[in-house]
Formats: structure tokens, C-alpha cells, sequence
């Protein structure tokens, strides 16, 4: 009797699924997201971490769209259907445009008011 007759046939790996989201990947390995904050710019100044830009820039972005569309913010809160607990959902509706802008945009916009601060 021949033995490659009576041994078991070799197992395939199973394909993962190309939706599943899996560390293991073959893709391109994820850049890091964090930023230390020891590294230091040409000037001597620490550099940010990606956490502190986002919420740097969610506050500028807030801050810049209450100003622009402040006449229509009052109407809103003004109406006779506004509630105190449609607050909080306004103000998540308005963070959402932050989602528009890429990390390095953010960076960039958040560096650029830190050295307008500076100068003033």
C-alpha cells in the first residue's frame, strides 16, 4: 500500500475575510498615530502629540464656526422647538467638520495659530 494514499490530505489555510480588520495583515503596517512629545521642532520648541492637535483643533474649529455662523446659532437657539438637551447635539454636529481635515491639515493650522499667539 502506497502511504501518501493513507495519510491525510494537507490543510489549506482559510482566506480571512477582506472586510475583517485583522492585526496579522499583509497590508502596509499602520503609522503611528502618537506623536512624542520629546522630539523638538528646528526652534527648539516640543512638538505635539496627534491627541493634543486634535483637541487643539477641535477648540479653533468651535471657536471659528460659533463666529461665522452666529446669527444663525441665535435664530436656532432662539426657536420655540429648542431644548436645553439639543445643546449638546449642536455642538456635535458642529465638531463634525472637523472629521474634513486630514491630521497633517490639523497640524498645520494648529502650529500656524500657536506662532500667530506668539507674536501677539
Amino acid at each position: 500500500m502506497d502511504v501518501k494514499a493513507i495519510s491525510k490530505p494537507k490543510r489549506r489555510k482559510k482566506n480571512k475575510s477582506r472586510t475583517q480588520v485583522s492585526s496579522d495583515s499583509d497590508s502596509e503596517p499602520e503609522k503611528s498615530t502618537t506623536k512624542s512629545i520629546s522630539k523638538q521642532d528646528p526652534e527648539g520648541h516640543k512638538e505635539l502629540t496627534d491627541a493634543q492637535v486634535t483637541t487643539e483643533f477641535k477648540k479653533f474649529y468651535l471657536q471659528r464656526a460659533t463666529q461665522e455662523f452666529a446669527e444663525d446659532l441665535d435664530k436656532v437657539r432662539g426657536a420655540d422647538d429648542f431644548r436645553e438637551g439639543a445643546l449638546p447635539l449642536l455642538i456635535n454636529a458642529l465638531s463634525q467638520g472637523t472629521s474634513t481635515f486630514s491630521r497633517e491639515d490639523q497640524r498645520r493650522i494648529v502650529e500656524a495659530g500657536r506662532e500667530e499667539s506668539k507674536r501677539e
